[in-house]
């Protein structure tokens, strides 16, 4: 198959399910350091479905609060500015992600189900080894692999030239789709996070998900960034191993031990057997935040 246009991938970009006005609105307003609770609580209210939405979230069991959240602004007070901003990507996360990526043999639900799996592992990963905020590392990995939605048109038809690939040269999915079409998912998700105006730290997460020693290459770059993709990268392939929601691309993936080892996170059979132990019960907080939805 001939490569793939880029200016082609980048109008489909505009395909995608459009996201609110308001939620995109609060997500900019939250990178603001000096906006306050009533500022933002009165944005999310000219919205009735999000703040519906965001009450549901914060009383699920995933929050674990005995008592009752009635209002936003009383959200904002228990939960804070970075778990409200998570909550708020989760709702726009179910709009971008919730519905099937054939290319990647992803039926509907499946991706998002991944995704929420892996932000809930991110989130785990950064606060227990300290690396970076939790709910940063769990929007990042909310994210990572939006593009998929994107490039799963094009992945479908090249996959057995994908694959055969991948198995001559003993490359991860992510290195074969980009040799055979000419670019990957996680450059066009790049694309759909500069369109959207992400914060440039999801922006890395999402490029460099898969290639963290890449990242750590660039000049002058945040050490915390390289800790929070890092952070994002073991908790993708922990994802693909325990296997929640996982794709065609799952089966082939490259754990980058070197520049975890970098950033404090010492990967052998052991740690990654005693990590899977502590992951897997956390799968019943995906499963509520998507029963809040029901």
């Amino acid at each position: 198959m001939n490569k793939i246009n880029l200016q082609e991938v980048i109008r489909k970009i505009d395909e995608l399910p459009e996201i609110p006005q308001v939620a995109l609105r609060v997500m900019h307003m939250m990178e603001d350091p000096d906006i306050n609770a009533e500022e933002l609580g009165k944005v999310i209210r000219v919205d009735p479905n999000m703040t519906t939405q965001i009450l549901r979230l914060c009383n699920s069991a995933a929050y674990g609060f005995s008592r009752k959240i009635s209002t936003v602004k009383e959200a904002i007070a228990i939960l804070g500015f970075n778990t409200l901003k998570s909550i708020v990507y989760v709702i726009v996360s179910k709009l971008a992600l919730d519905h099937e990526v054939e290319g990647y043999q992803l039926g509907k639900g499946m991706l998002w189900q991944n995704s929420l799996t892996c932000g809930v592992y991110a989130k785990h990963i950064a606060e227990k080894k300290r690396l970076v905020d939790p709910e940063l590392a769990f929007t990042g990995a909310l994210l990572r692999d939006i593009g998929k939605t994107v490039i799963g048109q094009y992945v479908g038809p090249s996959y057995n030239d994908i694959e055969k690939l991948a198995q001559q040269k003993h490359i991860d999915f992510v290195q074969a789709e980009t040799e055979v079409l000419g670019i990957n998912h996680t450059l066009v998700g790049m694309r759909v996070a500069e369109k959207w105006n992400l914060p440039d730290r999801i922006t890395k997460v999402i490029r460099y998900h898969h290639e963290p020693a890449a990242l750590a290459k660039l000049p002058l770059v945040e050490p915390t960034d390289l800790k929070l993709v890092s952070a994002v990268h073991l908790s993708d392939a922990l994802t693909m191993v325990i296997g929640t929601g996982v794709g065609s691309d799952g089966l082939m993936y490259s754990l980058d031990t070197d520049t975890l080892k970098k950033v404090g996170l010492e990967i052998s059979m052991a740690t990654m057997d005693s990590l899977m132990e502590e992951l897997l019960p956390l799968n019943r907080v995906v499963d509520s935040l998507i029963d809040s939805f029901s």
